[in-house]
């Protein structure tokens, strides 16, 4: 009788909940049972700031869901972390995109008919499920858009690294975590995570730091699996009192192992050493060397731009999906505006009409040195490294072809009269084609100090915020880009010098300055120097004459 009775209140109990892998967004009139295991703020261009939430139901499935702005006045004082709540009412959604918390193929949305109440306890299990590090380590086996749950010992820490992206420094960490077989993977920690395990490492320097990772992004590169952080959807547990810790620790091999720290000095040591190496292996030339150059290499010149070239203008647009050279598509004349989504750009690669580009820089400037004039061209990184401004910025949202090619938008004039070392490349087109332009592989001013930036090798990422598109989408770009190759980049074969009486404000595509050449204000400069220590033209032909009457 009393275990009837108990099987009857067990099923009074559960009667009317549902299970979260038995939900489906054919009706909304859902009611569970969920302990809240993970919460973290999100902001978006798109929905503003939102609560996530990872919910675990009794047999421990989860799901994602969300409390958009709307409703946080409303249900933000229950969503508390590790406790349990009932739920009813709620809105169901196809899981999508590269960062989904969980493996259910729905993710829930809180709506304002949505009931949220308090519940007692029904486990103290916080339902985190590690993935094995043979199947993490393993090509095709795990979904690398699916977050998932990493536990593994610290073995070896790097430096913490600080590097600039999109004009805001961002630490970066390495440390590499074994498991109970003593297996390794590589794990890369990015901001505030970077922090929290450099401190801990250090303080627990001859003990044991057992990391627990939740929503832990996988990533691959030249066939190597690794893991990281995924922005702020991840939590990050140091020794955390949790069964599944204790049971790993006690696992671990008998072995003693410390934790390894990479050494400061020599890695910094080294990287300053691999520098100077790259760029004094260059001896000082001219640009005389430059052209007599008869073989392909990199001339390092120290000279001084003295004019902006603007024949083929100073920035180009690339095809976000295929990185090559795209064009504007003019807008017709007396065309009413249509609010549907357009192409906007013509790709010749995808040799198709794209909504989506970027722009790029393609700066041409004209430089001397002493023993000579020629033509320099600074696509991306090195012309952001002198003109400290994006495309972006400087176009400030106006894309239209430029109408007055004597007007050069700021800061590009800031360049003239400034003294650079340039690294430049005399390439085959260059020595028997007569291609009057160098592409530029490095540059500095004055005397800066060095930082290696061979742009011909390296990548610049592209900022999801400058991708242009007729309805201005801001997905997220994965793929870094390099300086512009498969681009136009043919440059005039003379070279041009302007009037300054000549130039006339017009007006342009942005911020424009009018920058006449200074080529004739160089020249005039020069011509008094002559004239103190000469005297003028007449009359050294008439000091001539005079000696020559003299011998006769």
């Amino acid at each position: 009788m009393a275990t009837n009775l108990q099987q009857k209140k067990t099923v009074a109990a559960n009667e009317g909940f549902t299970e979260l892998g038995h939900i489906k967004p054919f009706k909304t009139a859902w009611k569970i049972r969920v302990k809240i295991v993970h919460t973290w703020k999100q902001y978006t261009t798109f929905t503003g700031e939102t609560i996530e939430m990872i919910l675990a139901d009794i047999k421990g499935t989860l799901i994602h869901a969300t409390i958009k702005k709307q409703q946080l006045t409303k249900f933000q004082r229950l969503v508390v972390f590790g406790e349990w709540r009932i739920i009813e009412n709620l809105q169901l959604t196809r899981a999508s995109g590269k960062f989904r918390a969980t493996k259910h193929p729905y993710k829930m949305s809180i709506m304002n008919s949505t009931i949220i109440t308090r519940c007692p306890s029904l486990s103290n299990d916080f339902y985190v499920d590690p993935v094995a590090f043979e199947n993490i380590l393993a090509e095709d086996v795990l979904n690398e858009h699916i977050l998932i749950d990493v536990l593994g010992q610290v073995v070896s820490v790097g430096q913490i690294k600080t590097s600039a992206q999109n004009e805001k420094p961002k630490k970066r960490l390495e440390i590499q975590l074994r498991d109970t077989s003593d297996q390794r993977l590589s794990c890369t920690l990015w901001g505030r995570f970077a922090d929290t395990m450099w401190e801990e490492c250090h303080k627990q320097e001859s003990g044991i730091v057992i990391c627990l990772i939740r929503c832990a992004k996988l990533n691959s590169y030249n066939g190597n699996r690794s893991v990281s952080n995924a922005f702020d959807m991840s939590l990050m547990l140091l020794n955390a009192d949790y069964t599944i810790v204790d049971e790993f620790m006690a696992n671990l091999p008998k072995d003693n192992l410390q934790i390894i720290f990479e050494e400061e000095d020599k890695t910094n040591c080294r990287l300053s050493k691999d520098k100077d190496d790259y760029i004094n292996q260059f001896p000082l030339s001219t640009i005389s060397d430059l052209l007599e150059a008869e073989t392909e290499g990199k001339f390092k010149i120290i000279c001084t731009v003295y004019h902006i070239d603007m024949e083929y203008g100073w920035y180009y647009f690339e095809c976000v999906k295929c990185k090559g050279t795209c064009y504007i598509i003019p807008k017709e004349e007396n065309k009413p505006i249509s609010k549907t989504k357009k192409p906007l750009f013509y790709c010749p690669g995808c040799d198709k009409e794209v909504s989506k580009a970027v722009s790029r820089f393609k700066v041409t400037v004209d430089v001397m040195d002493a023993t000579g004039e020629s033509k320099f061209i600074l696509f991306d990184t090195t012309a952001l490294k002198v003109l400290k401004k994006t495309t972006t910025q400087i176009l400030e949202g106006q894309y239209d072809e430029i109408a007055d090619p004597s007007c050069v938008p700021e800061p590009l004039p800031s360049l003239v009269g400034k003294t650079f070392m340039f690294l430049a490349s005399a390439l085959t087109a260059n020595i028997t084609e007569g291609k009057e332009t160098y592409k530029v592989a490095y540059v500095e001013l004055g005397d800066a100090k060095k930082e290696v930036d061979n742009t011909e090798e390296s990548e610049l990422p592209t900022d999801p915020k400058d991708v242009i598109s007729i309805d201005q989408d801001q997905d997220a770009i994965s793929h870094e880009n390099g300086e512009g190759y498969n681009t136009a980049t043919t440059t005039p074969s003379s070279k041009r010098k302007e009037d300054p009486n000549d130039v006339s404000e017009q007006s342009s595509t942005s911020k424009k300055v009018c920058l006449p050449s200074i080529t004739s204000a160089i020249e005039d400069a020069s011509a008094p120097a002559i004239n103190e220590n000469e005297g003028t033209v007449d009359e050294i032909q008439d000091n001539i004459g005079e000696k020559e009457k003299l011998s006769n």
